[in-house]
């Protein structure tokens, strides 16, 4: 078995290694020559797999699985208003669980540990990771087109409700939808409750040059510059997509410590654009990494915006030295264990969080095993995967789910998400 542990902006591969957890932590991750007589419970035997950090997607809407394959070409926009909402309108409380749980599955079979979230019927969601075992921070979506602030107080109560629950594998954040989604008045009150309640801001910014444009017209400033001047970038905040970023925009979250949320996929199947990341990191912004919800992607398979991340700016720079195989894995691990407000996950190291997987080495596309850093981005496949673990708990293992029925999950996701199509041309028709 082989940890890799990350150390500042490089990362160290241990052969021949030994990873010793007690309760949900690390207390001992190195050498197995050097390691320290420990009487376990439970062996795993790694046969040559590598041991890393698990994975955090740090921006989706997980009940999107039901919305999977749902309104393909077409831009943000016409998806939004055309295909996504009359379906949303439909959601309940029991769909929204089958859509959760369908996506916890599909992720913990990819490696991911934890994820950020907003969406609605968050209890749901909020249920689905309690009893499924993953980690994530999750924030009611909050929306105010008329300045009624009528999402707001369902936000406050689900954080306040939810936050560090589940031995704190539950963490929560205030989400407003978007600058174009949201009043100032509303956008005030986020920042006055964030700062209340000690927790992040999850917000969309930046997405489109239509976001940007409605925003210059309506503040005269960009949205970065506009949320800071309502005093939110003050507080943490993660921030999805930021594609049409400009350099102030970026020196800006770089001062302010904001974590962008790059969501290549998304952003290329939505013709959204692509985010100058390349100049994020050069600027010292923190980068993390999502895939956004199924339905703009259409997967959850974090190991697809690993390998595209670095592709996309050395294809748009033309230059083959940008975006470096550490800093895409730093965005996939402990870039977004911070952004979630944890100090202790991220890494496979004495008195951190046990949130781990174990990838096969032993697979076509990756021997031989002559580079890992570049194996890790270019040639690994989510289907690698051979075991993940959360809080010191193995909740994935070749293939078998220890907390879900997989076989019952897929039938209820597949059930739900044909009643909510049916309910959603019903619905049409009656307004016809």
């Amino acid at each position: 078995m082989t940890p890799g542990v990350r150390e500042e902006k490089h990362i160290s591969f241990v052969n021949d290694a030994e990873i010793h957890i007690h309760g949900n932590r690390i207390v001992y991750a190195g050498k197995k020559e050097c390691a320290p007589a420990f009487e376990a419970d439970q062996v795993i035997n790694g046969g040559g797999a590598l041991a890393m950090p698990g994975l955090c997607n740090m921006h989706t809407h997980t009940p999107m699985t039901l919305l999977r394959n749902v309104g393909s070409d077409l831009d943000l926009n016409n998806w939004l208003h055309q295909a996504i909402f009359p379906l949303e309108a439909c959601l309940t409380d029991e769909a929204v669980r089958a859509g959760t749980d369908l996506g916890i599955m599909e992720m913990l079979s990819f490696g991911t540990t934890s994820f950020c979230d907003m969406y609605m019927h968050m209890d749901a969601v909020a249920e689905g990771v309690l009893h499924s075992g993953m980690r994530a921070l999750l924030g009611h979506g909050i929306v105010d087109f008329d300045g009624s602030c009528a999402d707001l107080e369902p936000g406050i109560a689900f954080a306040k409700k939810w936050h560090k629950a589940a031995n704190d594998r539950i963490r929560v954040s205030l989400a407003p939808h978007s600058e174009g989604a949201t009043t100032p008045e509303v956008l005030q009150k986020v920042e006055q409750w964030a700062g209340k309640l000690k927790i992040a801001i999850h917000t969309h910014v930046s997405e489109t040059q239509f976001d940007v444009n409605g925003c210059i017209k309506r503040h005269g400033m960009t949205p970065p510059q506009y949320l800071d001047s309502l005093g939110l970038l003050s507080h943490p905040i993660v921030a999805a997509h930021c594609v049409w970023f400009t350099d102030k925009d970026i020196a800006l979250f770089a001062k302010r410590g904001c974590t962008i949320v790059h969501n290549p996929i998304s952003n290329l199947k939505l013709a959204s654009g692509i985010a100058p990341v390349h100049k994020m990191l050069q600027a010292g912004c923190k980068v993390a990494i999502g895939t956004d919800g199924v339905a703009s992607n259409n997967n959850l398979n974090l190991w697809e915006e690993m390998k595209l991340m670095p592709l996309l700016q050395k294809g748009t720079m033309l230059d083959p030295k940008v975006v470096s195989p550490a800093q895409c894995l730093a965005a996939a691990t402990t870039v977004g264990a911070e952004a979630m407000g944890y100090v202790d996950l991220g890494l496979l190291k004495e008195g951190y969080l046990a949130d781990l997987i174990l990838l096969d080495l032993n697979q076509p596309s990756v021997v031989p095993v002559n580079d890992m850093e570049n194996n890790l981005i270019y040639a690994t496949l989510g289907s690698h995967v051979k075991l993940t673990m959360v809080d010191g708990k193995v909740l994935y293992q070749n293939g078998q789910f220890t907390t879900l029925d997989g076989k019952a999950v897929l039938a209820r996701g597949a059930r739900a998400a044909q009643e909510l199509a049916e309910k959603a041309i019903a619905k049409a028709a009656e307004n016809v």
